[in-house]
C-alpha cells in the first residue's frame, strides 16, 4: 500500500528505528529526487514490506497477518471473484462463527471495502497484509495448474505440430503467446508452486518426460507430446539467451521469472542426449534472505572452524552435500 511521507515520517520516529541523523538524510534525498520517503526507506534496507506494513497496522490500530496460502479453506476463498479480489488486492482468508476475516492491501480504500461488503455481507473482520502474501494467496484460485497444462497442450498432442523431431522451428512455435511459451510458464509456476528445487525435461522414444525435484526426490509431474520437444527446448533457451540452432553441445545460461510478486532465479543446463536435448533447470529463490551461520545451525567447535577458515588469505572451503543439502544457501 501506498502510506503518505508525513505518515512514514512519523512511523520513523515513533519506532526509533533510525537515528535523527539517518532520517535526516532520507528527507534530504527524498526533496532531491522526489521520491515517496517509503521507497527510500525499503530501498536503503532501513526497513523491509512487511516490517512497514506492521508499523503502520500498529498506528492505524489495525490488525496485521500474515496468512500460509495453503490453509486458506476454498469455502472462504471463493466469497470474493477473483476478478475482484485482483481489483483490489483482497482476500477472505478464513470463517470463523459466521465471522468472515478479510486481508487487504490497503484497508484505507474505503470504496473497496464497502463494494466488498456488498458481495460478502457486513460481518467482516478486516486485517492488513504485504501485498506479496496477498498475491500468494491469489494464485490458490488457480486451483490445478496440471489441468491448465493439459488444456494447452491437448490440441498438440493429436497433431502433427512443428518442433518435434524437425529441424526447423519457426518463430511463431516460440512466440510469446504461443502454446509452447505459454507450457513452459506453467510448468515453472507448477513447479514453483510444488516448492521443487529442479525441473528435468527429458525427452524418450514416445512422449517428453517431465520431473521436478521435490525434497531431494525426482518426481514425475508430467509427460508431454514429443511432436513438442525441441519447440520447448528452443523456447528456454531463448528464455536463457543461449544459442537455438546449437544442439550438439552443453550449454549454461541463466534467466528469471516473477511468480505471486516473488523473483525467481533459474540456473538452465541444456545437455546432447540419444533422443535430442536435456534440460535442467535449478530454481533459486531471491526473496529469500541471507542467514548467519549461527541460524543455518553452525555452533560450537564447527562454527569455529568455518569462521576462522574463511578470513585465511589463501586456501579454500568446500561446501559439499547432496541436492537440497543447503550449499548455496551456506554460500550465500
Amino acid at each position: 500500500m501506498r502510506i503518505s511521507d508525513a505518515t512514514i515520517e512519523e512511523l520513523l520516529r515513533a519506532s526509533g528505528l533510525l537515528t535523527p541523523e539517518q532520517l535526516a538524510q532520507l528527507k534530504n534525498e527524498q526533496a532531491s529526487t522526489h521520491r515517496p520517503l517509503q521507497d527510500l526507506v525499503i530501498r536503503h534496507e532501513f526497513l523491509n514490506d512487511k516490517q512497514l506494513t506492521e508499523l503502520y497496522a500498529k498506528y492505524a490500530d489495525i490488525p496485521f497477518v500474515e496468512v500460509e496460502p495453503r490453509d486458506v479453506p476454498n469455502e472462504a476463498l471463493i466469497l470474493i471473484p477473483e476478478r475482484i479480489a485482483r481489483q483490489y488486492n483482497a482476500v477472505v482468508f478464513n470463517i470463523v462463527s459466521g465471522t468472515k476475516y478479510l486481508a487487504m492491501e490497503d484497508p484505507d480504500d474505503i470504496q473497496a471495502v464497502n463494494f466488498i461488503e456488498k458481495q460478502i455481507g457486513s460481518d467482516v473482520k478486516i486485517h492488513i497484509a504485504t501485498r506479496e502474501n496477498i498475491l500468494r494467496i491469489l494464485d490458490n484460485y488457480r486451483s490445478d495448474v496440471n489441468k491448465e497444462l493439459s488444456d494447452v497442450i491437448k490440441v498438440q498432442r493429436d497433431t502433427d505440430s512443428p518442433g518435434g523431431n524437425d529441424e526447423q522451428i519457426s518463430e511463431e512455435d516460440i512466440a510469446e503467446d504461443s502454446p509452447i511459451a505459454k507450457t513452459v510458464n506453467l510448468l515453472l509456476e507448477f513447479a514453483i508452486r510444488s516448492n521443487a528445487s529442479d525441473i528435468h525435461i527429458e525427452p524418450r522414444e514416445e512422449y517428453v518426460q517431465v520431473r521436478y525435484r521435490i525434497d531431494g526426490v525426482l518426481q514425475e509431474a508430467n509427460r508431454l507430446p514429443s511432436n513438442v520437444m525441441n519447440a520447448l527446448i528452443s523456447r528456454i533457451k531463448i528464455l536463457s539467451n543461449l544459442k537455438i540452432d546449437e544442439r550438439r553441445v552443453p550449454q549454461d545460461g541463466r534467466f528469471k521469472i516473477t511468480v505471486a510478486g516473488r523473483t525467481y532465479a533459474l540456473r538452465v543446463s541444456t545437455l546432447p542426449v540419444t533422443d535430442g536435448e536435456k534440460v535442467a533447470m535449478r530454481i533459486l529463490d531471491e526473496g529469500d534472505s541471507a542467514l548467519s551461520l549461527e541460524q543455518l545451525g553452525y555452533w560450537g567447535h564447527s562454527l569455529h572452524t568455518v569462521t576462522e577458515a574463511i578470513v585465511q588469505p589463501h586456501g579454500m572451503v568446500l561446501v559439499t552435500g547432496p541436492t537440497g543439502s543447503g550449499k548455496s544457501t551456506s554460500l550465500f
